[in-house]
C-alpha cells in the first residue's frame, strides 16, 4: 500500500466492519492516483480501551478518526503488520 495519510482522510469515510479481541475495526474505501484509477481500502483498528466515553458510529468522516488511522498506517509501512 502506497497511500497517505492525507489520501486516507481527505474526503473520505470510515465504515466500521466489526469488534475483534478488544477493537473496533474500520474500513475506509478510497482511489488511489495510478494510471488505472482502482478502488482500495484500508482497514484499521480502534481500540476499546482508547474510546473512554465516546461515540464511534458505524460511519463517519475518516479525519475524525485520524488518530488510530496514523498509528496504524505507521505500523504498516514499518513492516510490523501483515
Amino acid at each position: 500500500m502506497n497511500a497517505s495519510l492525507k489520501t486516507l482522510v481527505k474526503n473520505t469515510s470510515a465504515e466500521f466492519v466489526c469488534y475483534r479481541d478488544g477493537d473496533l475495526w474500520y474500513r475506509i474505501v478510497f482511489a488511489e492516483k495510478s494510471p488505472s484509477v482502482e478502488t482500495t481500502g484500508f482497514e484499521f483498528p480502534v481500540p476499546v480501551r482508547d474510546t473512554g466515553t465516546g461515540i464511534f458510529p458505524a460511519q463517519c468522516k475518516a479525519i475524525t478518526l485520524m488518530r488510530w488511522i496514523r498509528k496504524h498506517l505507521e505500523k504498516v509501512q514499518r513492516g510490523d503488520w501483515q
